[in-house]
């Protein structure tokens, strides 16, 4: 369920006993589903582009038995000339095409989640407005704790841009939630790889998807060249797979072992 204000977006189990934890498991369910459709699409490919050889046999079948073979002839033709041969060339491409979507998918995911966890804290913890103002962002002393959706996102904007000043993505958005006493450590290994995967992103989304100057700062170990295309080969997908993993459920601890955690019998920790 959700709570729901005249003019406001909601979060979804904004109303739960423990809706500090409906962001994350979102977040986790989100990339499994983007996953379990990138396998799928990817296994569907690879059918299409082996079909030649069915229709080619249940043409044959047609004709033995005089029946008619127009029908079939244009399947034959429109797999041969479109749909086969565009899923051959996907396959070619390691799946390039689907990985870049991908990954776009399961960056906003977390993204999403983390927005979404410091919206509910901001409009549910009546100390939040404090911790923020107290961690140095400026605010406009209008404000009332708690805030309204509207408000608490227009906070979080505010938040986000001063604790990413200076950070990669990952490591932004843990002092971004540490901000909000929700605590949580990442490996070396796990920012370095957010931040490549941030990069990416936003070079696919608002760089006609080339490798711009900032490559060799934001992704350097992925020796990009400038103004070379920025291909996600399955390999590479399936790293960066791993690494937005583990950053949900590095979130999902920091949220279980928070103070917002509540039982039905003692409230909130």
């Amino acid at each position: 369920m959700c709570i729901e204000k005249k003019g406001e977006s909601t979060i979804p189990n904004s109303d739960a006993l423990n809706w500090i934890i409906g962001p994350a498991t979102q977040c986790i369910s989100l990339i499994a589903e983007e996953t379990r459709v990138a396998s799928l699409l990817q296994r569907a490919i690879a059918a299409l582009a082996h079909l030649d050889p069915l229709l080619d046999i249940a043409r044959q079948r047609l004709k033995s038995a005089n029946k008619e073979v127009e029908v079939i002839d244009r399947l034959i033709s429109e797999q041969r000339n479109g749909l086969g041969r565009w899923a051959s060339e996907l396959i070619e491409e390691d799946f390039d095409s689907i990985n870049r979507h991908g990954i776009i998918g399961i960056w906003v995911a977390v993204e999403v989640a983390v927005e979404d966890t410091a919206v509910l804290i901001l409009t549910k913890d009546t100390s939040a407005l404090r911790l923020v103002a107290d961690a140095g962002v400026k605010l406009p002393q209008s404000l009332v704790s708690p805030l309204t959706v509207t408000d608490a996102r227009r906070v979080y904007k505010r938040l986000e841009a001063h604790t990413r000043r200076d950070r990669s993505a990952a490591d932004g958005y843990r002092h971004l939630m540490s901000t909000l006493c929700i605590s949580f450590t990442l490996s070396p290994e796990i920012s370095n790889s957010l931040a490549e995967l941030n990069y990416i992103r936003n070079c696919l989304l608002h760089r006609g998807g080339i490798a711009d100057e900032r490559a060799s700062v934001e992704a350097p170990g992925l020796s990009f060249q400038l103004g070379e295309p920025i291909k996600i080969p399955s390999k590479r997908y399936l790293h960066y797979f791993d690494a937005v993993g583990k950053f949900a459920l590095a979130l999902l601890a920091g949220v279980l072992s928070s103070r917002y955690v509540q039982t039905r019998d003692h409230g909130v920790r």
